[in-house]
């Protein structure tokens, strides 16, 4: 019998304990044979990973000292799973709860197809679990914007259909070891927010497929608006996330966008801040504005 490629699982922690422990506790039911979590605390300051590597002494624990971002707990995890020779690497959000089968789906999936780079599952909402968080992805090549396909919307089969995708979520992102070795990890200049998307577009640059498997299925928990209303007073997302956005987006445009399409992405950015500072001046978020135009002035300046 045909032994089952060897699995890293990927999981990076940071001050998040309860995520953490309920996406570890459905991974005790996975049916896959022969995988290992690897469990990436970013420098929490509440302990967690300590905490979480007692209560569950299967997952191998890699501290780091500091916050390196979704990039840098990310690759700490594949420079390990690299060495350990793991055929198959995933890349899973703390936040996620998953079925028993999924990773013997995806893995399946994707080794059915010979130019299959990396595969992503149907991610629905955790609270709202007939609801869609992604349901496969779509991007614009005149204006370099990505989009989710199917969110919010009641799952009545509509997105059931196994096809290509131009980029893969990072929420769950199944990917081929020999893949990482030619096309490299995670570029760490984005530190969180479209690092997947540069992620896709290399692995798609080297010739191989990104592909949506619907029968696969994980659970999202999303977003902690109150929180963050609590922290900064100005809506749902930090004046951070806005920073990275706006950075992270320009940097996806200066790094793969070509002829025409560089000039209408770049005009698009133009369009996004104007929007963007226009909301901020008139609902008085003025930290999310200064955050907004440095965003946009460190992805035109910054080095990529």
């Amino acid at each position: 019998m045909r032994t089952s490629s060897s699995l890293a699982i990927i999981i990076v922690n940071w001050n998040g304990y309860q995520c953490s422990k309920s996406c570890l506790l459905s991974l005790r039911d996975l049916k896959y044979q022969n995988y290992e979590i690897i469990l990436v605390d970013n420098g929490s300051a509440d302990k967690s990973g300590d905490r979480l590597k007692e209560e569950f002494p299967e997952v191998r624990l890699i501290s780091l000292k500091t916050n390196t971002g979704f990039t840098g707990g990310n690759n700490a995890g594949i420079e390990y799973a690299l060495k350990a020779k793991k055929d198959l690497i995933m890349l899973l959000n703390n936040d996620t709860v998953v079925t028993p089968d999924f990773a013997d789906i995806l893995v399946k999936r994707l080794e059915s197809n010979e130019k299959g780079g990396a595969v992503q599952p149907k991610i629905m909402f955790n609270k709202e679990r007939s609801i869609i968080w992604n349901g496969g992805t779509k991007f614009s090549k005149i204006w370099f914007t990505t989009k989710t396909i199917g969110l919010g919307q009641k799952d009545n089969g509509q997105h059931d259909l196994v096809k290509d995708v131009p980029w893969i979520t990072g929420c769950c992102f199944l990917v081929r070891s020999s893949v990482i070795k030619e096309v490299g990890t995670l570029d760490n200049h984005y530190f969180a927010y479209y690092e997947d998307v540069d992620w896709s577009f290399r692995i798609k640059r080297a010739g191989y497929k990104l592909i949506y498997e619907p029968s696969a299925l994980i659970f999202h928990e999303v977003g902690k608006a109150n929180e963050n209303m609590e922290s900064f007073g100005e809506g749902n997302l930090s004046p951070f996330s806005h920073y990275v956005n706006m950075r992270n987006h320009i940097f996806v445009v200066r790094k793969h966008a070509k002829g025409i399409a560089w000039a209408t992405s770049f005009l698009y950015q133009f369009y996004k801040l104007f929007g963007y500072s226009l909301y901020f001046l008139f609902r008085g978020r003025f930290k999310k504005l200064k955050a907004s135009i440095r965003g946009f002035y460190h992805g035109v300046t910054f080095q990529v």
